[in-house]
Parts: structure tokens; C-alpha cells; sequence
């Protein structure tokens, strides 16, 4: 009876689990690691499928699983009682990391291994603003990057960096400063729309990462967008506080064909715009 009780509530449990034997075949699994398989194209294969097979064919694909793969052998070999990590990996167009915990179990006198994966995206994060950090900034861009050349099609990013924080911070103390950052990232979620990425890469700059193979009508919307800056307000509706933002863009291929490529064009782009802001 406690033995499906624990079945049934492994079901509610939002991480994946399952349990593979030694060969690495999965022989059980609760209900959120079918929705995710079925999500990522992992329909179980008759008469099942094999998660040690799964991960050499994600390693084909770019996820950084060789760690857990070696992890999981020790494990069901008897090398390692349990194993934790955490890796990266392209799911439904975006960048996840999930941190992978692998312990051992006897069943029926036969070795197997329990796993249970957790999106821990959100560590991705900037404490902050609540936006995608550098990391998932890069992670993403380098996911655009490889999906757009093996398929031939369109990707970019724009830089937004925050004009005049120094300023705000000597003048109205690092608390405004804060308030800025934050009104600001809202801001920039909004232009950017849900088909981009918005991230804060560091200190008053941020990036966005453009979608693979977006279309004609798309480039000019978010240009249309951005073309003039960002600009949004904070404080008392009787005593506003200004803060705006230059901009740069960079597009896949034409202004570059790699991260770097596209970083400094879309920087270059970013500053012509300050002068011509401050010029103005």
C-alpha cells in the first residue's frame, strides 16, 4: 500500500522521475517525465526506451550531458552511491538548466538508478530585474546561432545600455538607481515582446536575442519599437524621473556570423546611437 501511495504522489511532483535498470532502460516513470518526453519528441519506443541511448543522441545535439551520462554509469555500476549535477540544454527553442539527481535502488535484487530532473532555470536569473542573465543571454545566442545556420535563416540581437545611471545614482542615491534598472527591464520585456529573449548581461546593459527565421514584418515591428530608444518613468506621478536607454542592432548574417561578430557590431551600432541621443 505505501509503495503506491509513493507511485501516485510522484505524479504531483513538478520534477521528472524515473527509474532506468542497469542497461539504462527506463522501467518507470511518473507523469511529469512523460509530459516532457512527449514535449521533446521522447515518445517511449517500443517495447520502451533507453535514457543512456537518449543521452548520446542529446550530446549530438549540443546539450552538455556528458557529465550526468558518466555520472549515471558509476552509479549503476557501483562506482557512486549517488550523483548530482547540473547542465544545460536546448528545449522547444530556448536554453534550460536542469540539475540532475541520481541515486541508487534495488529492485527485485537488481541494481537500478533513480532520476529526477529539476528546471532550475530560474538560477538563471537576475536577482534583480527578474530578467535572464549573461549566461542564458550567451546560451540562447549561441542556440539562435546554430539553429539559424543549419537551417539558412535569420537571427540578431539588440543591446540596450541605460543612459545616465552614474548620474542617477550621485543624484537620487543607488535605491533610484534600482528603481531605473527595474522599470527599465519592464520596458524592454514589453518591446521586445514574448517571441524574444530579454536579458540583463551586466551593471546598466542589457541584450535581446531575436528569434530564428523571424520574418520581414517582424524585424520592422521591433525596430519600429526600438529605433527611437527606450524610455520609461519612476517615482511620484507629480515628480517624475526620466531614464532612457540607447540601442543597437546586429543581424544574422548580415552584420555577422558569430557571437563576438554580432556583439561588436550591435555595441557599434548601440554607441552611434548615444552620440546621436547626446548630439540631439
Amino acid at each position: 500500500m505505501t509503495q503506491n501511495i509513493e507511485l501516485d504522489l510522484a505524479d504531483y511532483v513538478v520534477a521528472e522521475i524515473a527509474v532506468v535498470d542497469g542497461a539504462g532502460a527506463v522501467v518507470h516513470c511518473n507523469r511529469k517525465w512523460e509530459e516532457t518526453a512527449k514535449t521533446g519528441g521522447l515518445l517511449p519506443k517500443q517495447p520502451g526506451w533507453n535514457y543512456i541511448a537518449e543521452c548520446e543522441a542529446a550530446i549530438q545535439r549540443g546539450c552538455d550531458v556528458a557529465e550526468i551520462l558518466a555520472g549515471l554509469r558509476a552509479v549503476l555500476q557501483g562506482e557512486l552511491p549517488s550523483f548530482v549535477a547540473t547542465y544545460a540544454c536546448p528545449f522547444n527553442g530556448l536554453y534550460h538548466w536542469f540539475q540532475v539527481l541520481i541515486s541508487v535502488a534495488e529492485i527485485k535484487g537488481t541494481r537500478h538508478a533513480i532520476l529526477m530532473h529539476v528546471d532550475v532555470s530560474a538560477m538563471q536569473r537576475d536577482a534583480l530585474t527578474g530578467l535572464p542573465n549573461r549566461a542564458m543571454f550567451d546560451a540562447q545566442l549561441h542556440l539562435a546561432l546554430s539553429l539559424a545556420q543549419e537551417t539558412g535563416s535569420r537571427t540578431g540581437i539588440i543591446i540596450v545600455d541605460m543612459n545616465n545611471l552614474k548620474f542617477l545614482n550621485d543624484k537620487h542615491g543607488h535605491h533610484i538607481g534600482d528603481e531605473a534598472l527595474k522599470g527599465l527591464a519592464l520596458e524592454l520585456k514589453n518591446k521586445a515582446g514574448p517571441d524574444c529573449v530579454a536579458t540583463r548581461i551586466g551593471g546598466d546593459e542589457f541584450g535581446v536575442v531575436l528569434p530564428v527565421n523571424y520574418d520581414t514584418l517582424f524585424a520592422r515591428r521591433v525596430r519600429a519599437h526600438f529605433e527611437s530608444g527606450i524610455t520609461c518613468s519612476i517615482g511620484p506621478a507629480q515628480h517624475p524621473i526620466f531614464v532612457s536607454a540607447s540601442v543597437g542592432f546586429a543581424l544574422y548574417p548580415d552584420d555577422g556570423t558569430t557571437s563576438s561578430d554580432l556583439f561588436r557590431s550591435a555595441d557599434k551600432s548601440m554607441y552611434a546611437h548615444k552620440r546621436g541621443a547626446s548630439v540631439a
